[in-house]
Formats: structure tokens, sequence, C-alpha cells
């Protein structure tokens, strides 16, 4: 039925001018009993992320209740959604609730569900199997008792109250071998004959969702979801080397970014652009009305600068921002007078740079020093971001007895390449006859066959892992500029050979859910317009759910000076694109630069100098191509000026 019908809305409140009260309740479960079939998650590493952007909302920390682990039974969870947190709310109140654990499908015993299968939350006291007489899935929590609860307390807030809801597990899915770490199963608690007569993959939410008689006094609902009903949800890894609920992750990096009068929409999109920058075959779902203002349009957001939390000595402070809001390790930060705005032309008061970042906060080490006195009445700004490292993780399955054990352990000796036991970017497995190296949700990155010489085979192999790792680092990139601001829209030219009008905009190829959807075949050209203030040169680069990158623009004859772009200028480029194969979720990146620069470390086009000044954005990307077997380790040689870059992304999905 509605997906646990897990309405989530942007329950965050309104401004701090409103009497309402904000309300939270998350529960978490990370160590399921071994008993359960369910294995651990990371589920508690969400909890000091979600509390962090429910505080960035305007939540006081004491107002947030947690549930996790065994405390998160079943009859504790509806005990806390029917008694205490209902209790706690009153009228025009803002409420929210987060859960973050498995998820699993079970059998329909009303009817209510096109597919068979009701959706479910695992609780701590659940069980992953279907066994007549023993469990039969009494324990799960079903999206029909959840609407009952979410109901009661849409009818306790009230018109004017908000409820929100975001769910970090899985619903269903269909991979039987799937190596990252997922928060939830494909196997549903059902009987045997029952799973296999019934499908689930035309499963239509809008048509299954029970609606409450009377919504009008009842408060609004928007429900965030990590994935769609026919996938499995995973796990991201943060900047600081946690691993996170997708949701969890995205949610919470798109609030800390989230800028005044901003929709729910906007919100979302930013949640699915940052999952897809990190998972390219899973797409979070939303349900509710987007269209609307978060808070009502009362949000107000925070200035751009950080305020010392801890001044520990002269050389070292914490601050109050850390890799939910851009900052990784090897950012430079620059301290400035109150009220400093045009930091380009000012002098900072001392300059620290970022040695480790949490979610939330950072610590800067200062060589120069400086005083409490005046650390504390500084505003702190990005001086130099840092992109951070590249590293990709890798799981091995197998004993790999016909290969050459010198060659494989060299293998493991490319710098960025680091070996892990559980929730790898890639995975090595082998059989008879081939090895393959997969990626999350069982993409095929490539497969080798073993009749090939072992220098072949090690060779392919560090090709298509420095491939990987190129275009996972180019896929999570992103930075913003109100000054060099560059946006694009695809415009559909033709489908299946036949000519669409020029005024079909990607606005006109989403499906129900926002999703945008591009069949194989279909022609696309792109307006690019600039919304800064300064002109600016761009490139545009295509990274396809396979993992390969393309530059797509300039092309390898053309001049910087074809894609200048002035203010407020709007441009169709000539050059059509058709998109084909693999299917997936495809991404755009549209970077924008005040000089030109050169991402084809091969070619040099007609126009630049061999002998240039490189932008340190270029230098930096030029680190992750490969050379001579070895991967430079970005951010650590090269920082990018604040305020010089510009990445606008564009995900969408390549469908028959």
């Amino acid at each position: 039925m509605n997906r646990f019908l897990l309405i989530s809305i942007f329950t965050f409140l309104l401004s701090p001018a409103f009497s309402q009260n904000k309300k939270a309740l998350i529960v978490a479960i990370s160590d399921y009993p071994k008993a359960s079939g369910f294995r651990g998650i990371n589920a508690n590493n969400d909890i000091p992320i979600i509390q962090s952007a429910l505080i960035k909302l305007g939540f006081s920390e004491k107002n947030i209740s947690i549930l996790k682990n065994e405390g998160a039974t079943k009859k504790l969870i509806l005990n806390a959604l029917q008694n205490d947190f209902l209790k706690s709310l009153n009228k025009g109140d803002i409420a929210y609730f987060h859960f973050s654990g498995h998820g699993q499908q079970v059998q329909d015993l009303n009817g209510d569900e096109l597919d068979g299968y009701d959706e479910a939350l695992v609780p701590f006291d659940a069980s992953s199997d279907f066994s007549p007489g023993v469990y039969e899935g009494e324990n799960h929590i079903t999206d029909d008792e959840l609407n009952l609860v979410y109901n009661k307390i849409r009818t306790k807030l009230g018109p004017k109250g908000h409820f929100m809801l975001t769910i970090d597990a899985c619903h269903s899915g269909t991979s039987t071998r799937a190596i990252g770490c997922a928060r939830g199963t494909d196997i549903a608690i059902a009987p045997e004959a029952y799973r296999q007569k019934t499908d689930r993959s035309k499963h239509d939410m809008s048509q299954s969702e029970t609606k409450p008689e009377d919504e009008s006094q009842m408060a609004s609902m928007i429900a965030f979801f990590g994935s769609m009903a026919n996938q499995l949800n995973y796990e991201i890894q943060g900047e600081d080397g946690k691993n996170y609920g997708a949701l969890s992750y995205a949610f919470s990096k798109a609030v800390h970014a989230l800028k005044p009068e901003s929709s729910y929409q906007q919100l979302f999109d930013r949640i699915k652009l940052i999952i897809g920058m990190h998972i390219n075959n899973q797409i979070p779902e939303a349900s509710g009305i987007l269209a609307q203002p978060v808070l009502g349009g009362r949000y107000l957001g925070t200035p751009n600068y950080f305020r010392v939390k801890e001044w520990q000595d002269q050389n070292t402070i914490t601050l109050d921002g850390g890799f939910l809001n851009g900052i990784t390790p090897g950012t430079v930060m620059g301290f400035y007078q109150p009220e400093s705005r045009d930091i380009k032309n000012i002098k900072p008061i001392s300059i620290g740079t970022v040695k480790v970042s949490g979610s939330s906060t950072c610590i800067v080490e200062i060589p120069d020093g400086i005083s409490q006195a005046l650390c504390e009445s500084s505003w702190v700004m990005v001086k130099e971001e840092n992109f951070g490292d590249l590293t990709i993780t890798i799981e091995v399955k197998g004993t790999f007895n016909s290969l050459d054990p010198d060659l494989f352990k060299q293998l493991f000796k490319l710098p960025y390449l680091k070996k892990v036991d559980h929730n790898p970017d890639l995975i090595l497995i082998e059989d008879s006859k081939k090895i393959f190296l997969l990626a999350k949700n069982d993409i095929e990155i490539v497969a080798l066959s073993k009749s090939s010489s072992a220098n072949d085979l090690m060779y392919s192999l560090k090709s298509a892992i420095t491939q990987f790792g190129q275009s996972q680092y180019l896929r999570k990139l992103t930075q913003e500029n109100e000054q060099i601001a560059v946006e694009f829209k695809l415009i559909l030219i033709a489908r299946n050979g036949i000519k669409v009008s020029e005024s079909f905009t990607q606005d006109s190829m989403k499906d129900a859910a926002g999703n945008l959807i591009i069949r194989v075949g279909d022609e696309v050209k792109i307006m690019v317009k600039n919304t800064g203030t300064k002109p600016c040169y761009y490139t545009l680069l295509d990274i396809q759910p396979d993992n390969k990158t393309n530059v797509l623009l300039p092309k390898s004859n053309d001049s910087p000076s074809d894609y200048y772009i002035n203010p407020g200028a709007s441009i169709i480029i000539p050059t059509s694109f058709r998109l084909n194969e693999p299917l997936g979720q495809e991404l755009f990146k549209l970077i924008a630069t005040k000089n030109p620069i050169n991402l084809r470390p091969l070619d040099q086009r007609r126009g630049m100098d061999d002998h240039r000044e490189k932008d340190p954005f270029e230098q930096l990307i030029n680190q992750t191509y490969y050379k001579d077997e070895s991967l430079g380790t970005r951010g650590l040689t090269s920082n990018v000026p604040a305020g010089q870059v510009n990445i606008y992304s564009l995900p969408f999905i390549i469908k028959k």
C-alpha cells in the first residue's frame, strides 16, 4: 500500500516566529539478532546526521526521541508512536518520524495491494523467514498498521500542523547477489506457493493507496523513501569513512544545503541527485504535495559562514560545519572580521586547514595561531575547496588460484585501492571460466576470460578499476557558486526516428515520480543558461550507467570560446546527442569555470596553449586519469580556490 505511506512531510516546522512545537522520533536498528536472519547494518551512524539535519531545521535536541536496537521492537515502536510521541503533540505542531533499518514485503491479507504484498518495517524482534506456525510476519510492522498510526498523528496535529516521514529501508528488490550493504531483502514473508504465483513487478503504488475519509481536518504529509519498490536500498560511505543509509545521508546533506524559499520538490531533487552520485541504480521516491515551499516559505536558512564551536588552543579549533556542509580534510578556511562578505578582496585574520571532518563539525589547525577572543568573534569561510581523496574499496570472493600470485598481489598495490570484508565499492568474484568485477546492485563492470594471459587479465582489471574510480569520483563532485553558475535542460529532438517539437523540454519527459526518463534512441539537444553574475566557460561530462565517462563538450577540435556564456544568456547548443544502452541511471555534469579548462589530457584542442597555466580544478581532475598504473590522490596536491567552479548535475534514467 502506499509503501508504508511513508509520507514524509517537511515537518520541519515553520519559523521561530511561530509557536509550533517540533517533535521528532528516530528509530535506528543496526544490530539485528543473528537468529533473525537479517545481517547487521550501520543504522546507528544515521542517528547523529538526522539529528543534525533536524536541528538545522529548528528542532530542539531535547525534543528528538531515539529508539535503537533492542529498544526498537514492534511493541516498543508502536507504543512510542501511539502513546509517548502522540501525547506530546498539540494542534498545529510539527512532527517528524524517521526509520533506519531493514524493510521487507509481507503477504497482503486484506486484498488492498495490487501486487499482493504489503510493505513493512522490520523491528528488532522480527524474522526474515516465513515458517508456518512458527513465524508468519507477526512482528513486522505493515504499511496498513503504520497508516492507522499516521492518521492518528495527523488528526492530533490538525490542519495547521505538519507531519514528515523519512524511511531508510528496502521495500523489495530483485537482486540476488547484491554486494553493497542493503537494507532489506527481496524474499517476502509469505508461503512459497504464494510467492510463486504473485507478481510484485506489477505494483502500482498510486492506485493502491488507502486514503483517510476526511483529510481536511488532518495535518499535511510528505514522505521520502530510500528506493523504489523494486529496488534494494544501499548504504553510502561518507567522507569520514563511515557507512550511512543512502536516504539518511542524502537527506542530511540536502538539508544543510537548503536555501531560503526552497520547495520540497527542490529538496527532493537534491536528495535524488546525491544518491545518484553515489549509487547509479537506486532511485528514491516521495509522496505528498512537493510543490510547496519548505516550512511554508519561512525557512530562513543560515549565513554562508561558520563559527567557532570550541577553541582548544591557539593552533587548534573546532568549527560548526563538517562534511554535510561540504567541508573535507584539506579544505583551507579563512578567519575574517565579523560581517565580512567579499572575501576575495579582504585579507583574512588567519588561515587554517581542516584536519578532521565529522558530519557537522571539523577540526582546523592554524599554523600561525589565533587568540581565543579573536577566533570566537570571527566569521570563518571556505578559502580553498578540497574535493577529497580517491579511494576504491574492493572485496575478493574466491581463491583465484589459477592466477599468478605475484601478479595478483600487484593489483592491490594500486595506491587508491583498499581491500575490505564488507560493503565494498567493487567485488571480485570468479567461476570456472571467468573473473567478474561487479559494482553495487550487481552491475557488471567487466567479465574476463581465465584463458587470457595473466598480464592481460591484470591490465584489464587495473584499467576497469581505475575507470570505475574515475567515474565514481566525478559522480560525487559537487560545487555551487552564486557568481559562476550555469544550468541546463534537455530538449527532446526525436523519438524512434520521429522528430519532436523543440518545445518538448525535460519537464515533459518525467514520470509520475518526477524522474527524468530518456528512451533508448532518443535524440536530445541541450539548452544552457548562465544564472550567475559572471561570464564563464563550460564543459559537459557524461557518466554512463556502466561507469564510462565521456567529455561531450567541448568537442576535440573546438575552441574554448565556442563554450563561453555571458550572465543571463541562454543558448541551445547546435550539436544533438543520441542516447543508447546501457540502461540505468546516467548523469550529465556541466562544469562552469572562470577560465577555460581541458579535461581531455590526451588531446590538445585548437586554441589551447601547451604552456598555459593550468586551472587548479583542471589539474585536480586530470590527476584521476590512468597513467602508468597509478592514480593521483585527489585533493592533496591541488586545492581549488572557493568560488572558482560551479558543477551542475542532471541525473536521468535510460529505458527501452
